[in-house]
């Protein structure tokens, strides 16, 4: 079943490689969303939410489709 792993960048870049490598996948493929205290240190509204995840759609499109 297809999948695509989604995550901030700042955990995405320590974290999630890591744990990624340690599970035999070193070139599994991450969306991201940029991480920004500002934006993600506070509750969202939910018009804020879907513009976050319509900005990291087209990598999970090209994770899910093998256009990475």
């Amino acid at each position: 079943m297809p999948a695509a792993v989604v995550g901030l960048d700042k955990l995405v870049n320590t974290t999630g490689k890591a744990m990624a490598k340690l599970q035999g996948y070193p070139s599994l493929n991450f969306a991201v969303f940029p991480y920004s205290a500002s934006e993600w240190g506070s509750a969202a509204t939910e018009d804020e939410l879907t513009a976050r995840a319509a900005a990291v759609a087209p990598q999970v499109e090209r994770i899910l489709t093998g256009g990475v």
